[in-house]
């Protein structure tokens, strides 16, 4: 299991660029506070233009201990304080998940599938996963999340990670499009519903 937790930055209009930068100077604080954290940006699908912050623990502990740690830095608080000075609309989170399928992988291109599931089908939900991840070629790393503390708690996130966007118009040609794949779609639309769909690159 991976404990996940996520800042949503929301640019303020006309600020991107600036946003951007500070976000990255917060990420580069929290990684050298000894946090494994990485900086997206939702370039296609719900939220296009947020920029989000996800910092990966091995457990619960370390996750609270990290939380600790960066509330404690003071590289951490001055970049944030600078990031709230005026060139983001509003910075959400931390919000934190847990994986209950697969491990996040280094790759830059995410794909985020969620559904909206109530606890009572999540295992049969789960139970699915392994054939959506024999649809796609073997270089596509998957992972799938629930919330622990977050907005919505009845949610499901699929991950789909690729090496590139290149890579990614090939993986729907070639496989998200495939019967295979389309038949698990198909079931899972009997446990809950596919509410959002959106594409993250590392920046």
């Amino acid at each position: 299991m991976t404990v996940i937790s996520r800042r949503i930055i929301v640019p303020a209009q006309g600020k991107a660029e600036a946003a951007l930068a500070q976000a990255k100077s917060l990420a580069e604080q929290a990684t050298h506070a000894g946090t494994k954290t990485r900086l997206f940006k939702v370039i296609m699908g719900e939220d296009a233009g947020n920029l989000e912050m996800f910092v990966r623990f091995e457990n619960f502990q370390e996750g609270i201990n990290g939380f600790q740690t960066l509330a404690a830095s003071a590289g951490v608080n001055s970049a944030r304080a600078q990031l709230e000075g005026g060139n983001v609309q509003s910075i959400s989170g931390p919000y934190v998940y847990r994986t209950v399928f697969g491990e996040p992988t280094a790759q830059p291109v995410l794909v985020q599938r969620q559904y909206q599931i109530s606890r009572a089908n999540l295992q049969a939900a789960i139970a699915m996963l392994p054939d959506a991840k024999a649809a796609f070629s073997a270089g596509t790393g998957m992972t799938a999340v629930v919330p622990v503390f977050a907005p919505e708690m009845d949610r499901l996130a699929i991950n789909y990670y690729m090496d590139s966007l290149q890579v990614l118009g090939k993986e729907l040609d070639e496989n998200a499009m495939s019967t295979a794949f389309q038949n698990v779609v198909a079931k899972a639309a009997q446990l809950g519903t596919l509410i959002s769909g959106r594409v993250l690159v590392v920046v």
